[in-house]
């Protein structure tokens, strides 16, 4: 077992109509407008899809969760504010959901220069990560801590494979 996290919003429908990729989602598109330079869905989505085939069906995820140092008042608001679900990544991949897994390991401020890397199941590091280096004051947040965006055959988690953990 591979246990994989991710953060959500309070009020959220995760246990009842799964874990929605970024197209599915509906959600704001905002974080990539200004990387993809329009604030056009379709071509947000084509732009995501550029960066690697299928990010656009694709959610985001942790090893570990979060460990809040003291160090980022924004850290500190998604472990106080948000709820913490959980999957078993091993089994994700051998139900055939997840097609593809992709580790961002850093990026620039606001996103720029995002380093992702193709990996497979037995390359996912889950050695400790790196939130002292946190700091969104500096718009580093995720773009300093290692994740992995997985790719989702059909653009979501089921909600039976999704635990919630606090």
């Amino acid at each position: 077992m591979l246990k994989m996290y991710h953060y959500a919003k309070k009020g959220n429908t995760i246990l009842q109509d799964g874990l929605l990729g970024i197209k599915k989602s509906g959600r704001s598109l905002r974080p990539y407008a200004h990387r993809a330079k329009t604030e056009e869905p379709d071509k947000i989505y084509t732009w995501l899809d550029n960066t690697f085939e299928g990010r656009s069906n694709s959610i985001s995820c942790l090893t570990e969760k979060i460990v809040w140092q003291g160090n980022d008042k924004i850290l500190k608001k998604i472990v106080d504010d948000c709820e913490l679900f959980s999957f078993d990544l091993e089994q994700l991949i051998e139900d055939g959901i997840v097609t593809a897994i992709w580790c961002k390991d850093g990026s620039e401020a606001g996103g720029y220069n995002e380093n992702f890397k193709k990996v497979e199941l037995d390359e996912v590091d889950c050695s400790p990560l790196t939130w002292e280096k946190c700091d969104s004051s500096k718009d580093l947040l995720f773009a300093v801590v290692r994740h992995y965006m997985l790719v989702l055959k059909d653009g979501f988690i089921p909600a039976k494979y999704i635990k919630k953990e606090n």
